[in-house]
């Protein structure tokens, strides 16, 4: 999975402030290495404390779905003052009393609080990875910081950093002062990571992978390169870390994180190449939606995942479709597959509230914002197209929640839900209403059947929804001996049983009840060949997009141009 942008902290940051934010923290961050092997990394906070007596000190608590960061924190000290706590203080919470304005000095060890190497389990690994080798460390999951502002001024300084490591971070290349927004955006990566350099953009790879680093390198420059020229901007320092992660046969995971001129990626080696492309652009592109064309929500920021997720998917794909990256095909297979799994999924109807509520516990729900957000993206671009005479389209939306951000930010910009709903009005079109029935209320959209003319059309039908039959993920961890075959199911109905022994299985083959899943099985010596339409018994009004017949050379140039939005 992707996770959304965290909203940027100086936005956030004023709220509640308790310290000039002239005031500065000094971090020294080193690693503890014990018979040649990485045991914690050890950071001190160097800062004044309040002219009252008494400063909080929080320490990592929860981010992104990941909680009881605390247990990665131990041997918690302070000079200049004494901890106290107060009844009703949680963990993370400490009360540091001490002289008016004293120097204070803070410290603690990070270390990994869990078992083994990460994992493909479904989710991104954001808590601290500390491992006999290597370090991985994503700013809040790691970094305690007063309860000030997070526009106060940090320093932050690397020290005993074993010669021959490769360090890197994107606090030490920023291009200008820091601050605590900047700590909790960061990541930082050490050890048997290789960095590579491109201009400003490096790359922190570890482990071993398909293709060259070089490869990887090759692959992602363009795609900044490229995002840089769409927006105006001129190119800034930007760091990818990329973790490998380990998997079952059969399986693969792909995900990663944005960060402040950063992303963290996190894979299994298998990963299928263009799947690699996409997220690296998706994510790459996190970078302006929204950090630049608006703020999110302060609390419950997944509310707006529709746009900072969404939008940002729908931009992926023109933007890889401009620069040739992704085929006209390959569009209309990835714009198809967001509408098959939109219709089918059983979070479709579900209303915003729930995505809030249960948007780290529910996979569904967690996908619903990334199909809805694309859909409404693809409609609003369509209104605005129809509206102007196909003088302009969503570009001109986001360059103008993005000047509209830059004029009005300030310390808060406004919010992007508010600056998108603005300049879609600039341009004629309202969606207010469209907001509160698709988004707010969960009512399913439905794109018009020439939204991406001249490509094809989008059509609706009424499928039966896709049944395995059996309970794939079982039987990869039964070494693809076949479990949980269902006596109501469609692979029961055709022969298969609990007990065969799959030569092959990929789950990540299949979905349409309409196209026959084959499988050889081993059994008693022999092969065979079982087949069958994996269709259920709940029928669903989906929509598919339908590229038109054999293209010719024009016809292709001129739905390209379509999908890239520069016709």
């Amino acid at each position: 999975m992707m996770r959304a942008i965290v909203a940027v902290a100086v936005a956030i940051a004023l709220a509640g402030a308790n310290s000039a934010t002239a005031e500065e923290v000094k971090y020294t961050v080193a690693p503890v290495i014990a018979g040649g092997a990485l045991k914690a990394i050890a950071i001190e906070m160097e800062l004044a404390g309040e002219p009252d007596g008494e400063t909080e000190i929080q320490l990592p608590d929860a981010w992104s779905g990941k909680t009881d960061l605390i247990r990665g924190i131990s041997e918690f000290r302070v000079s200049g003052g004494t901890v106290s706590a107060a009844a009703g203080d949680p963990p993370w919470r400490k009360r540091v009393r001490h002289a008016p304005n004293a120097t204070l000095s803070i410290r603690y060890l990070v270390t990994q609080y869990w078992t083994g190497e990460p994992a493909a389990n479904g989710q991104n690994e954001y808590r601290p990875i500390i491992r006999p080798g290597y370090f991985h460390l994503i700013g809040p999951t790691a970094f305690a910081k007063p309860n000030w502002s997070l526009a106060t001024a940090i320093t932050v300084k690397w020290k005993d950093v074993p010669r021959g490591w490769g360090f890197a971070s994107n606090l030490d290349e920023a291009g200008r002062p820091l601050n605590l927004a900047d700590l909790m955006q960061s990541v930082s990566v050490g050890g048997d990571f290789r960095v590579l350099r491109s201009g400003k953009l490096r790359v922190a790879i570890r482990g071993v992978w398909p293709f060259s680093d070089d490869a990887f390198v090759k692959r992602i420059e363009p795609i900044v390169a490229s995002h840089y020229k769409f927006w105006g901007d001129a190119r800034e320092p930007f760091l990818v870390t990329v973790l490998p992660l380990q998997y079952q046969p059969g399986t693969t995971s792909l995900g990663g994180t944005a960060l402040e001129q950063a992303f963290a990626f996190f894979a299994s080696p298998n990963v299928d190449d263009k799947q690699l492309t996409r997220t690296l652009a998706h994510e790459h592109l996190h970078n302006w939606i929204p950090r630049r064309i608006g703020s999110m929500p302060q609390t419950d920021d997944t509310k707006d995942y529709w746009l900072s997720e969404g939008f940002t998917d729908f931009f992926t794909y023109r933007l890889l479709v401009r620069d040739g990256a992704m085929t006209v095909e390959e569009a209309a297979k990835t714009f198809g597959d967001v509408l098959w799994t939109y219709g089918f999924s059983s979070a479709r109807n579900a209303p915003n509230t729930q995505v809030v509520q249960s948007f780290w516990s529910d996979a569904e729900v967690q996908s619903l914002p990334y199909r809805r957000g694309f859909l409404f993206a693809a409609l609003a671009d369509f209104r605005v197209r129809m509206a102007s005479g196909g003088s302009k389209d969503l570009d001109d939306v986001m360059m103008g929640m993005k000047q509209d951000a830059a004029r009005l930010g300030g310390d808060i910009a406004p919010l992007a839900r508010l600056l998108f709903l603005e300049n879609m009005k600039k341009l004629g079109v309202d969606v207010t209403t469209d907001v509160t029935r698709f988004v707010e209320n969960g009512e399913s959209i439905a794109l018009p059947a020439e939204v991406w003319q001249p490509c094809g059309g989008v059509a609706t039908s009424e499928v039966a929804a896709f049944e395995r039959g059996f309970d794939g993920r079982r039987t990869i961890a039964n070494g693809n001996v076949v479990a949980g075959a269902d006596p109501a199911g469609p692979a029961y109905a055709a022969g298969l049983r609990d007990g065969m022994r799959l030569l092959r299985l990929d789950l990540g083959e299949g979905g349409d009840s309409r196209v026959p899943l084959t499988y050889r099985v081993a059994e008693a010596g022999k092969v065979r060949e079982i087949s069958y339409l994996p269709a259920g018994k709940r029928r669903v009004s989906v929509q598919e997009f339908r590229l038109n017949g054999a293209l010719d050379a024009a016809a292709r140039t001129a739905c390209a141009s379509r999908l890239a939005g520069i016709d």
